[in-house]
């Protein structure tokens, strides 16, 4: 991966960020400690529910695309700082032992009104499984100019 600037970006572009499978125990001990709903934590609970089984917290599903993300955009680039999150869906369920297709489009860019030093990237990000999306994100980032 090349370093990326605020003035390199392609509006339209589509960045394939890997995948990230996750497992029974990933989901469980997440959830343990930060969202511990009985349909993340609790077989006997989650079979009741309408899932039917053991379901990933949506923090956990939209934290386990934020690495595939840093370590093949992000991460050599001139990003400042997150700056707003437009739009978050989360559509199906990540499963145990689903492995999601991470992407990110460059949906939007432009020069900051407050700074011009600054530019604002807005991005879409999804996380498929087998073709169904389980996490859509829109975020506005600010980048150096």
């Amino acid at each position: 991966m090349s370093h990326r600037t605020f003035e390199g970006l392609t509006v339209g572009e589509t960045i394939d960020c890997g995948t990230r499978s996750v497992s029974r125990e990933e989901i469980v001990a997440f959830a343990e400690e930060y969202d511990p709903l009985g349909i993340h934590t609790d077989e006997a609970a989650a079979a009741d529910s309408p899932f039917g089984d053991i379901i990933a917290s949506g923090i956990h599903t939209f934290a386990l695309t934020q690495r595939p993300v840093v370590e093949h955009f992000y991460g050599d680039s001139d990003l400042v700082a997150a700056g707003h999150i437009e739009e978050m869906r989360l559509p199906a369920p990540l499963r145990p032992g689903d492995t999601m297709a991470v992407t990110l489009e460059i949906a939007d860019k432009r020069r900051s009104k407050r700074n011009e030093q600054r530019g604002i990237v807005t991005t879409n990000r999804e996380a498929t499984v087998d073709g169904e999306v389980v996490f859509a994100l829109v975020n506005r980032t600010i980048w150096t100019r």
